[in-house]
């Protein structure tokens, strides 16, 4: 799965945004911070994979459904976890970024497991 696909997953299963038009290349949802697209070309105006402050809104969307978060990097990883009541464990995920861990994490987190084949 690649990069926007994984970014829509997020935006529909963490997020809880619906897609107001979908033409197979271009995407749209309505948002509480507008109408943001997603596009085959790679032009995106909201990429929680790439932009930490857009993964940042996915922690903090999980942390408003009492998710607790926790990051550290090790053997050059990034490692995060989404767990609650700090024992039951629900999303954890490594990756070279730390906005893709978060991101593969939260959506283990809400029941989506993804595999990734393109950075």
């Amino acid at each position: 799965m690649n990069l926007r696909e994984i970014d829509r997953l997020v935006a529909e299963h963490v997020m809880g945004w619906e897609p107001v038009y979908d033409d197979g290349d271009l995407i749209s949802f309505v948002t509480e911070f507008g109408i943001l697209f997603f596009s085959d070309d790679d032009e995106r105006e909201w990429s929680p994979t790439i932009d930490i402050a857009d993964a940042w809104q996915v922690v903090e969307k999980l942390n408003e459904d009492d998710f607790d978060f926790q990051v550290w990097r090790e053997k050059g990883k990034y490692n995060v976890e989404f767990s609650k009541d700090f024992f039951y464990l629900y999303g954890f995920a490594e990756s070279e970024t730390a906005p893709l861990a978060i991101c593969l994490a939260a959506l283990k987190a809400v029941g989506v497991e993804v595999e990734v084949i393109e950075q």
